[in-house]
């Protein structure tokens, strides 16, 4: 039930039934650590996800693999590397997971070069690599702005490693192409794809870098082709629309923000979190979802109409 939770994105609802189970003295398996570890790094405190490497350390799974991976992901989405790469230098056995779990952490985390040393290392060991593991190298190509190594690691996928390139290695390819300043061969590359691309590589970095391209017929075809893939998104629409301004094609500026207005709009509702203590305080849109945001909401209006009675400026917001 915990794997559930952590997997389909209800990490909160993971940790407590980890904690019901703790207080119904269930002994915690090295399963259940490493899906709670997981949950851990996207919900709580770095000083709460420590505790429970405590636990791993007193439960005697601080030498299980898979839970040495877990630890070195947790860590590593903390930004804590040297923690992650303390615990993985010191893992008696590496799987590929901790292999991959290491090599994206250094990527995410800034550390492209070390990165880039880890997958050499791997190649060394005689482990074979995945799709996951060239997905974190060309991250960390991404990340260090290194396309000509990104470029050369992902024509060499098929033939060297007998990988073919899925959505996100062409992604991330593409991104480092386009920071590099070569967005006509970033989309070259896109169209030429042998299976049919994600909305996602039609990033908005492509879209906005296509915006200040001369070629307005390229710029048209990306944009058509971000519109079928994601018709409910806006951003292509606004680049062509900008396009046409700039060229001073007023009659598709004006077409163009017609259809902008009968598009149907879809609100993203964000959501933050920040941990206090022993607590976990969320919030969403405005909302206070924690146990008692009313009562908060309450004392803020009184604390307001006191200032206000003491003659000071203040304009009262509803909330």
């Amino acid at each position: 039930m915990i794997a559930c939770y952590a997997r389909n994105g209800l990490e909160e609802n993971a940790l407590e039934l980890f904690v019901l189970a703790l207080m119904e003295d269930i002994r915690p398996t090295e399963f259940t650590l490493s899906c709670v570890l997981g949950s851990a790094a996207v919900f709580l405190p770095w000083e709460q996800g420590s505790q429970v490497h405590s636990l791993v350390v007193k439960s005697g799974f601080e030498s299980d693999y898979v839970v040495a991976s877990s630890l070195v992901e947790m860590y590593s989405k903390y930004g804590l590397i040297d923690s992650a790469l303390n615990i993985f230098s010191n893992m008696s056995t590496k799987d590929l997971i901790s292999w991959n779990t290491m090599i994206m952490g250094l990527a995410y985390n800034g550390k492209e070069v070390e990165s880039l040393r880890i997958f050499e290392k791997l190649l060394e060991s005689g482990l074979h690599p995945d799709h996951i593991t060239l997905s974190g190298v060309l991250l960390a190509c991404n990340y260090g702005g290194l396309p000509e190594e990104g470029m050369t690691i992902f024509s060499s996928m098929e033939k060297e490693y007998g990988i073919i390139p899925r959505n996100e290695h062409y992604a991330y390819v593409v991104d480092t192409i386009i920071r590099a300043g070569n967005i006509e061969d970033a989309i070259s590359i896109l169209e030429t794809m042998p299976h049919k691309p994600s909305a996602a590589l039609f990033s908005e970095s492509v879209l906005r870098t296509c915006g200040h391209l001369e070629n307005l017929e390229l710029i048209e075809r990306v944009t058509k082709r971000m519109m079928d893939l994601e018709p409910q998104s806006s951003l292509p629409y606004l680049v062509l629309a900008h396009a046409y301004e700039q060229r001073g094609k007023w009659e598709s500026l004006v077409r163009v923000r017609n259809v902008m207005e009968k598009m149907p709009t879809k609100k993203i509702v964000g959501c933050s979190w920040i941990g206090l203590k022993d607590h976990v305080c969320a919030f969403e849109s405005n909302q206070m979802i924690q146990h008692g945001g009313k009562d908060v909401y309450l004392i803020l209006r009184l604390l307001m109409q006191e200032v206000q009675d003491e003659n000071y400026p203040l304009q009262i917001i509803d909330i």
